[in-house]
C-alpha cells in the first residue's frame, strides 16, 4: 500500500522546518512527498530542495510559474500522485509520527476496502494543545451528517482517502476558490465512499496561530469563494439518497458554515451572519443534534438577540475556551 502526501507551499519558511521534520519522521516509509509551491518569494523553495535531495523519500516538487492558491495548488499534486491513498498537510502544521502507519494499519484490519479513514487532531502546536475528537461515524452517511450538522469537521489534514475513489468521480478542487474547498472535496468524497473508518487518536496538530480578525475572514471576497465551493457540493448532492434520507442536509450546512460570525464581540459580524443564508435563519431555532450551548446561540442570532450573542462569546469563548483550556 502506497500514499501521496501532498502539501501545497506558499512563504512558509518560517513554519516550514518543523512540518518537514515531521515528514521525516513518520514510521511508515511507503510514501512520496508531493510539495505543490506556489511561486512564493521566501526561501521556502530552498528549503524544499534541500529536503527532496536529503530526506531519503520519494519527493516531487511542483513549482508554479505564479501564484494560483491552494485550490490549484493541490490539483497539481492530485495530477502527479501516484500512490494508492491521498493524505493532506498544511505547511505550518505537524503530523504525529504514527499518523500514516495508523491509518495504513486501519485500512489493512478492514475486511472490507475502506474509501476514507479519519482521525482526531490537536488545537495548537505544543504540550497545552486542546485535543479534538470528531464525532463518531461507522458509515459514509453518518459522518455525512455529521459534516452538514455541524459536529465534526472536514479539514483534509483529518483524512486518508483512496485516490481510485477520487478519480473515478472526477472530484477537484476549485481554482480560485480557496476558502471552503476542503469542505467541497471531503462532502463530495463521503458521499461516494462506501467503506469508512474513525480512528479516535490526536495523529495531527494544527497551528492556531491567526491573528485575522472574523471579518477579514469572511469578507465579501471570501464569502463568495465559500458560496462557489458550496454550488458545487449541491450539485454533486442533487437527487443523492443521502439527500432524499436528510432533506435538511444543506440547509444545516449553510447555518455550519456561517457560524464562526457568531464568535466575534463585533455587531457587524452578527449582521453579516443573519443575512448571509437567510432563508436558513429559521433553522437555526430547531436544535437537531447540536449540543445545547451551540443550539442556543443560534437560536438567538435568528432572533437577531445580539446582547445574548456577545454574552455567549465573552463567557464561552473567551473564558472558557480561551481561561480554562489555555
Amino acid at each position: 500500500m502506497t500514499i501521496s502526501l501532498i502539501i501545497p507551499v506558499y512563504n512558509a519558511e518560517a513554519t516550514l522546518p518543523a512540518t518537514l521534520e515531521s515528514i521525516r519522521a513518520q514510521r511508515f516509509r511507503d510514501f512520496e512527498v508531493i510539495f505543490a509551491e506556489d511561486a512564493g518569494t521566501d526561501g521556502s523553495a530552498a528549503l524544499l530542495e534541500a529536503f527532496c535531495a536529503e530526506s531519503g523519500l520519494p519527493c516531487k516538487l511542483l513549482r508554479a510559474e505564479k501564484n494560483g492558491g491552494a485550490a490549484a495548488a493541490r490539483n497539481r499534486a492530485l495530477e502527479a500522485a501516484e500512490g494508492e491513498y491521498l493524505a493532506f498537510a498544511d505547511a505550518d502544521d505537524w503530523m504525529d509520527p504514527g499518523m500514516l502507519e495508523m491509518a495504513v494499519a486501519a485500512v489493512q484490519a478492514s475486511e472490507h476496502p475502506i474509501d476514507i479513514v479519519g482521525w482526531d487532531w490537536t488545537l495548537g502546536l505544543h504540550q497545552d494543545g486542546r485535543y479534538m475528537r470528531q464525532a463518531d461515524y461507522a458509515t459514509p452517511a453518518e459522518a455525512l451528517r455529521n459534516l452538514t450538522g455541524g459536529t465534526m469537521r472536514w479539514n483534509l489534514w483529518m483524512f486518508l482517502v483512496r485516490r481510485e475513489l477520487i478519480e473515478q468521480n472526477g472530484i477537484r478542487f476549485i481554482p480560485g476558490a480557496d476558502i471552503g474547498e476542503d469542505m467541497q472535496f471531503m462532502l463530495q468524497a463521503f458521499l461516494h465512499a462506501k467503506h469508512v473508518v474513525q480512528l479516535h487518536e490526536s495523529l495531527y496538530r494544527y497551528n492556531a496561530v491567526n491573528s485575522a480578525s472574523i471579518s477579514k475572514q469572511f469578507s465579501p471576497e471570501k464569502r463568495a469563494q465559500v458560496e462557489t465551493n458550496l454550488r458545487e457540493v449541491e450539485r454533486s448532492f442533487a437527487n443523492s439518497d443521502f439527500c432524499r434520507e436528510c432533506p435538511n442536509a444543506l440547509e444545516d450546512l449553510k447555518l455550519f458554515l456561517k457560524r464562526p460570525l457568531l464568535i466575534s464581540a463585533d455587531r457587524n459580524d452578527y449582521e453579516t451572519w443573519y443575512a448571509w443564508f437567510p432563508e436558513v435563519n429559521g433553522r437555526a431555532r430547531q436544535r437537531g443534534n447540536l449540543p445545547m450551548h451551540t443550539y442556543m446561540l443560534q437560536r438567538m442570532a435568528s432572533r437577531r438577540n445580539w446582547l445574548g450573542v456577545k454574552l455567549y462569546y465573552l463567557l464561552i469563548h473567551k473564558f472558557v475556551y480561551g481561561i480554562l483550556y489555555r
